[in-house]
Formats: C-alpha cells, structure tokens, sequence
C-alpha cells in the first residue's frame, strides 16, 4: 500500500497533475511524500476522504499553494490547524464527519472560499471570523453542537445556502435578515422558541410549544366557510360600491372591505352579496 501511494504521488508530481485521488486510502498521517522538496505546486484539487487524519501540516499552504478545493470528509480530524488560513486560493473545504471540536479564527482568512461543509461534527461555536468570507455561498453545519451562530454571519454578503439543521440552537439570529443573497436557511431539527419576521418587527412571534397548543391558536376564521386557517391566509378585497353598506356611507368611495379565506377555492366561491 506504501509503495502504491508513493508512486501515486510520485506521477502526481512528474506529470503536473491538478487532481490526486487519496480516498480510501486508511491514513492515518498526512503523507510525506505531499510535502517533500517543493511539493505539489500545480495541484489544484486533493481528496483525502475516508480516511483516518487526525490533524493537517503546519506547512500544507507552502506545499500546496495552487489548492482551490480540499475534501477531507470522514476522518478524525479534531481541530482545524491555523496553518489553513494560508491557503489563500481554497475555494472549496470540506471537513464534514470528521470530530472537529475547534474551528481556528484563521479561517476567516480564507477570503477566496465559497463552499465551506463543516456538518456532522461537535462543534459548539464557530469563530466570529467566519464573518470575513464575503465570497461564501454555502455553509453547512448541520448535526453539530451549536447554541448560537456567529453574530458577524451577517456580513458574508454572498451567502446563498445556510444550513443549520440539528444543532441546539434557539433562536434564528435577526441579523441573518439582512443577507442580501439568502436563498435557502435550513434549521430544522433545534430548539427555536421564536422567530424573526422582518428587520422592522421588534418583538418576537412566540412558537407554541406543541402541536396540540398550535390547534388552538389559528390565525384566523374563513370568511367563507367558517374554518380555522393555521399557516395561509388568501385575502379578497372589494371596494365599497360592492358590499352592502355602499348606502351608509356617502361619498367615501376609497372605504374597503377585506374579506380572508383559508383556500383558493374559497377565495373563488366567496361573495358579499350571496
């Protein structure tokens, strides 16, 4: 198996190649032969999943420093090392299902990343410094140990997919509003008491605590058919020379009348003069 990796590598780095398939490969230690002499200066993209890493070298960035993308899924990996900050092309970093408990500040040094999978780990913070990546599109923590999200998060601007599922969070940040690109926010699976509307809602919605408790707080009745409407509501305007009360009220043409339906077909059927 040594033998076979170290001739991998080997025409790895005789032919200039951009990738190198490491998977499955039962290491336990970064392999020496990635850092030897001047490294592997034209390798762009590395993966090392499943395998048995507990920690990355200090001088990955100098041996390595066209990385755009590493995946480093399943392993052992505990902590993210300092040294990471100093790949500066990384585009794409995957430590999900590793044991990471640390995320070192020096990744926010990563100002090149866009994809960051940390999901399925036992982190129970993330450093403020993850603020920094204004390129990062998706980040993914699910299955973690958090109880906040980095109050910075905000300030990465070109965030489209957060995905915060089964962590032991309680709440979703109101900064998390102010993501210009969010498409996607994902937090299924934690312990939210209340949600944010809008940056212009001041106070809280709280969630009911069950099910049984949500039966008895509908948003409201039909106007049509007298049921209790739970998440949609399908409002009808008409304008007052439609309804009824057009007689009482002279001249006030702008007076409306707002009439709520629990669905579509309600919304169609439903009619002030029938």
């Amino acid at each position: 198996m040594a033998s076979e990796l170290c001739k991998t590598i080997s025409e790895a780095k005789l032919e200039k190649h951009k990738n190198l398939f490491l998977n499955y490969r039962n290491l336990h230690h970064f392999p020496l032969e990635l850092l030897k002499d001047e490294g592997l200066q034209y390798l762009e993209r590395l993966y090392m999943k499943r395998n048995s890493l507990t920690t990355l070298p200090e001088n990955l960035a100098q041996k390595l420093p066209n990385l755009v993308e590493l995946y480093l899924h399943s392993n052992n990996i505990v902590v993210v090392p300092e040294a990471i900050g100093s790949l500066v092309k990384l585009q794409f970093l995957d430590l999900s299902d590793n044991a990471l408990e640390i995320v070192c500040p020096e990744i926010g040094r990563l100002r090149s990343l866009r994809h960051l999978r940390l999901a399925n780990n036992q982190l129970k913070y993330l450093p403020a410094e993850v603020g920094d990546l204004r390129e990062l599109q998706t980040l993914d923590i699910s299955t973690n140990r958090l109880i906040t999200l980095p109050e910075r998060l905000h300030m990465c601007l070109s965030l489209q997919y957060l995905t915060a599922d089964r962590n032991h969070l309680c709440c979703v940040p109101r900064h998390l509003c102010q993501l210009p690109s969010l498409n996607e926010l994902s937090m299924a699976g934690n312990r939210l008491a209340f949600l944010p509307l809008d940056l212009n809602f001041l106070t809280p919605i709280s969630l009911p605590k069950s099910l049984l408790e949500l039966l008895h707080c509908p948003l409201g009745h039909c106007h049509r058919c007298s049921q209790p409407m739970f998440t949609i509501v399908y409002p009808k305007l008409f304008t007052l020379r439609e309804t009824p009360m057009a007689g009482l009220h002279q001249g006030r043409t702008t007076v409306s009348f707002v009439a709520y339906c629990c669905s579509t077909q309600c919304l169609q059927t439903f009619d002030l003069l029938s």
